[in-house]
C-alpha cells in the first residue's frame, strides 16, 4: 500500500468516526462569544488588538499582520480569540490569545464531543508543510517584527489537541513558532521553530509529547515527555481537547536592538476534522534580563536585615533555564558593611543547574555588639540591552540591634528604698513577667523579674534579673556615759 493510500485510508476512518459531530459543532459557530464551564472565550478581534494583549516588557512592534483568523467559507466563524480563567479550567496560562486549526470556540469545555472540529476554508501554510511533512489546511497565523531589548526573547504558551489519543504517530496537526533574525552564536535563524521541548529540545507536537497510541480517548500506556502532558479524556472536566500541554516556554537568545521576524501559525494536517489550538498567555512575550530581588525575613515586612533576628534572600531569577546550565557572576560586591565580616561570606557567582531559573542567596547579617548605623551591601552585576552593557545594582540594608538589658547584674536594696527596674526606651512593646506593659516597674518583693520587648522592626529581645530586697540591720541602743 502506498503512502497516499495509507492517508487516504486514514482520513476515511476518520470522516467516518466523526461525521455525526459535525451538526453539534454548528451550535457553535453562530455566537462571537461563548462560555461554557471555567474557560471562557471572545472572537472578532483584529491581529493588533491580539498581539497587544500578548505583548510583555522590553519588546517593540511593528508590521503586524495575520491571515486565518476568521473562516474563508464562514466569515462568522474565527479561529483566533482571546480566552481567560484559564487557571479555573486547569490550563494555568490565566488569559491570553488561542490560535485554532478550526473554531476558537470549540476549546470551551467540558470534554463533551466526542471529535471537536471545523472547516474553515482557508488554506494551509508552506513553512508548516515543510515543518510537518504534509500538505496542511485551516491554517491561522500571526506574525510580525519586533525589537528586543535584552539578550533573550520568551513567552509562555500551552497546545492542545482533540487529535489525542488516537492519533498519536499518524497524522497530527502542526503548530509552530518561527523566528528570523541574527543569532548572536553565529549566523541568522531562518525560520527556526523556537517552540521546544525542555532539555531534548525535540519540536513540541503530539508524536514527541503523549501516552502513547490508542483508538480512543483514554491514552495509550506508553510515555514520550509525558510528563509534559495533560489528558483530559473525562467528560466534562476543564477543555474541549482531549489533552493539553502544561505551560511551556518558548525562547531565543538574541542580540539586542536588533530587528527579527516572528512567525506564530498552527493548522490542520491533511484534513480538516479535528481541531488543535495554542494558548499563548498574556503579557508573556517579553524581552527580560536577569532580575535581581531581595526578600527580607523581618517582621512586618521591613526591607532591612536585622542583627540576630532576620536574613535577606537574595533572589536571582533567569529569564528562562539554560539546557547545559548557567553561571551566573556577580561583576562586585561593595558597600559599607564588610562582606564575611559584617555578614556571612557571599560568593561572587551562582551555578543554575539545568532547568532551574531561580536560585537564592541567603544574607544574615552578624551580631556584633556595636551600635551603630544601617549598614548597606550592593551586588552589582552586568546586562547586554540596547543601550550596550547596562549595570545594575541592588542594594540589602543590615539594621543594627542592641538587645534589651534591664541592669547590668542582679539587684540588691534595702527595704526602705524603692525598687525600679528599667527596661530603657525606644521598645515597641513591653511585658513584664508580673503582667505589666510599661517600661518600668516598681516591684515591692524580692524575686526574679524578666521583660519581653519587641523593637521598631518587631524584632524580639529579653533580659531577666534577681531583685533582692535586703531588711534593714537591727537598730542598737547607744549609751552615754
Amino acid at each position: 500500500m502506498t503512502v497516499n493510500e495509507i492517508v487516504s485510508l486514514l482520513i476515511i476512518q476518520r470522516m467516518k468516526k466523526y461525521s455525526h459531530i459535525f451538526c453539534l459543532s454548528l451550535i457553535l459557530l453562530l455566537g462571537s462569544f461563548r462560555s461554557y464551564g471555567q474557560l471562557q472565550v471572545t472572537t472578532g478581534h483584529n491581529a493588533t488588538q491580539l498581539l497587544n494583549y500578548l505583548l510583555g516588557a522590553g519588546v517593540t512592534v511593528t508590521n503586524i499582520t495575520s491571515s486565518g483568523l476568521q473562516g474563508a467559507s464562514n466569515p462568522t466563524l474565527w479561529q483566533a480569540g482571546k480566552f481567560w480563567k484559564g487557571n479555573a479550567a486547569g490550563i494555568t496560562a490565566d488569559s491570553g490569545i488561542l490560535l485554532t486549526s478550526g473554531n476558537a470556540l470549540l476549546a470551551i469545555g467540558p470534554n463533551n464531543l466526542p471529535g471537536a472540529g471545523a472547516n474553515t476554508g482557508n488554506p494551509g501554510d508552506p513553512d508548516l508543510n515543510i515543518a510537518s511533512g504534509t500538505t496542511t489546511l485551516d491554517a491561522c497565523i500571526l506574525e510580525f517584527d519586533f525589537v528586543p531589548q535584552f539578550d533573550t526573547i520568551k513567552f509562555r504558551y500551552v497546545f492542545g489537541s482533540e487529535e489525542y489519543h488516537q492519533y498519536v504517530n499518524s497524522i497530527n496537526d502542526v503548530f509552530a513558532f518561527f523566528i528570523t533574525g541574527p543569532n548572536p552564536a553565529g549566523g541568522t535563524y531562518n525560520k527556526t521553530n523556537i517552540a521546544l521541548i525542555p532539555i531534548v529540545n525535540q519540536v513540541v507536537s503530539i508524536n514527541t509529547i503523549n501516552f502513547g497510541s490508542s483508538g480512543d480517548c483514554p491514552p495509550g500506556n506508553g510515555c514520550v515527555n509525558c510528563q509534559y502532558l495533560i489528558n483530559n479524556c473525562q467528560s466534562g472536566k476543564s477543555i474541549q481537547y482531549d489533552a493539553y500541554t502544561v505551560v511551556m516556554t518558548a525562547k531565543a537568545a538574541v542580540v539586542p536592538c536588533s530587528t527579527y521576524h516572528l512567525k506564530v501559525a498552527i493548522a490542520d494536517a491533511v484534513d480538516r476534522i479535528l481541531d488543535s489550538g495554542v494558548f499563548l498567555e498574556a503579557g508573556s512575550f517579553s524581552s527580560p534580563g536577569v532580575a535581581v530581588t531581595p526578600v527580607y525575613s523581618t517582621p512586618g515586612n521591613a526591607q532591612v536585615a536585622v542583627e540576630s533576628c532576620s536574613y535577606t534572600d537574595l533572589q536571582i531569577t533567569l529569564p528562562f533555564p539554560f539546557a547545559a546550565g548557567y553561571w551566573f557572576v556577580f561583576d562586585s560586591i561593595k558597600g559599607t558593611a564588610t562582606n564575611g565580616v559584617d555578614c556571612n561570606l557571599i560568593n561572587d557567582s551562582i551555578f543554575f543547574p539545568a532547568g532551574i531559573t531561580v536560585q537564592t542567596i541567603q544574607i544574615y547579617p552578624i551580631m556584633d555588639g556595636i551600635t551603630e548605623p544601617d549598614e548597606t551591601l550592593i551586588f552589582y552585576y552586568s546586562s547586554s540591552t540596547c543601550a550596550g552593557i547596562i549595570i545594575s545594582s541592588i542594594q540589602v540594608v543590615f539594621a543594627n540591634f542592641d538587645p534589651v538589658v534591664i541592669s547590668p547584674t542582679d539587684i540588691t536594696i534595702c527595704s526602705n528604698s524603692n525598687a525600679l527596674l528599667d527596661a530603657g526606651p525606644g521598645w515597641k512593646t513591653y511585658l513584664w513577667n508580673t503582667g505589666a506593659t510599661t517600661q518600668t516597674i516598681s516591684p515591692v518583693s524580692s524575686g526574679t523579674y524578666t521583660v519581653d520587648v519587641t523593637d521598631a522592626f518587631g524584632c524580639p529581645s529579653s533580659d531577666t534579673r534577681e531583685l533582692t530586697i535586703a531588711p534593714l540591720p537591727p537598730s542598737q541602743l547607744i549609751k552615754h556615759n
